[in-house]
């Protein structure tokens, strides 16, 4: 079996698994991970936080967006486009952002780009990862595209329920540094 079919299935399980998930469950291990999130230094000491907007499905993001705005924090969130190309925006307020042509909540306003700065930290969506930091993605590449260039720690939100030994990875598939479960963080 090759690898693009192996981490298709995998993504089936994963899925089916997480939307099993009942939703008090999901709402309590979402706020034990942000709980968790928003104590690490390098929260922190992050200026600028690039974020994924969650879906219903996916580990929640809302609470760690709203502390990040009260503390005074850039937010950025990322617009994808046709040709597998993700850029990130800033976004002051959850109503700046709305449904795109891929489903999902991107910033309406594309005129304050981000940046980048050495001490920001982007949280990485994915279905699950492993002991490494690699994750399981969702196939479209978006940000196995962009993160080669990031400078910043990288970090993934999984249920502890959702980590694995191992994930298969391709040539192109990059590692988080932070892990961050309802149960602990985990430095790589």
């Amino acid at each position: 079996m090759d690898i693009r079919t192996y981490k298709n299935e995998l993504r089936a399980m994963y899925s089916e698994k997480r939307n099993s998930l009942p939703v008090d469950e999901k709402t309590k291990l979402d706020d034990k991970i942000a709980n968790r999130f928003l104590n690490m230094l390098s929260y922190r000491y992050a200026n600028q936080i690039l974020f994924y907007a969650s879906t219903d499905a996916e580990i929640s993001t809302v609470s760690i967006f709203e502390q990040a705005l009260k503390a005074g924090k850039a937010c950025y969130f990322p617009k994808c486009y046709e040709n597998s190309q993700m850029s990130f925006y800033r976004v002051n307020s959850p109503d700046e952002l709305v449904t795109d042509a891929f489903n999902i909540k991107a910033p309406v306003n594309e005129s304050d780009i981000y940046t980048p700065q050495p001490s920001d930290i982007i949280i990485v969506p994915a279905m699950a990862y492993d002991v490494k930091g690699f994750r399981l993605g969702y196939g479209k590449g978006f940000y196995d595209r962009f993160l080669p260039d990031f400078m910043g720690t990288k970090i993934g939100l999984c249920y502890s329920d959702f980590m694995t030994d191992t994930l298969p990875k391709g040539r192109y598939d990059i590692s988080v540094d932070i892990i961050v479960t309802e149960k602990k963080v985990i430095s790589l």
